[in-house]
């Protein structure tokens, strides 16, 4: 039986330094720390609705990268913001910060919505957008 309604929990990203990515969380999206757990070196973050959004877990030293050739990994994730404005004021703020935008900010060809996206401290993309044309699933029947 296939999930009928359903919404994304939370992401957890592979890091090589926890306290470094947590700031960056922090700074760049406001985030606030809901959790540490200093025996597996994770880190919890949320926006205010959940316990976390995004957990933090830093890989243990000398752990070799995992080869784009031999995993395809992710790609990215996003975060919804209310208005095309709030993308726009968070290209200035990556720039000063020196962290490096990947595209935009600019409207994205299939979905119509404002987006920005940036690298994170590991190379992890993340994506803020303003989804002001949800999408309307259309039920296929089934054959």
């Amino acid at each position: 039986m296939a999930i009928r309604q359903a919404t994304l929990g939370h992401v957890v990203l592979n890091v090589r330094d926890v306290k470094k990515s947590e700031r960056f969380y922090r700074e760049v999206l406001g985030m606030a720390v809901s959790g540490r757990n200093p025996n597996t070196k994770m880190s919890f973050l949320s926006f205010g609705r959940e316990h976390h959004d995004v957990a933090l877990a830093e890989l243990p030293a000398g752990t070799a990268p995992i080869s784009a050739e031999d995993v395809p990994g992710l790609h990215h994730f996003c975060v919804y913001v209310k208005t095309p404005k709030e993308v726009d004021d968070l290209a200035p703020v990556l720039k000063k910060k020196g962290i490096p935008i990947v595209s935009g900010p600019e409207i994205l060809q299939v979905a119509r919505n404002r987006s920005v996206s940036f690298l994170d401290p590991d190379g992890n993309r993340v994506e803020v957008a303003c989804n002001t044309h949800k999408f309307k699933r259309r039920r296929q029947r089934q054959r």
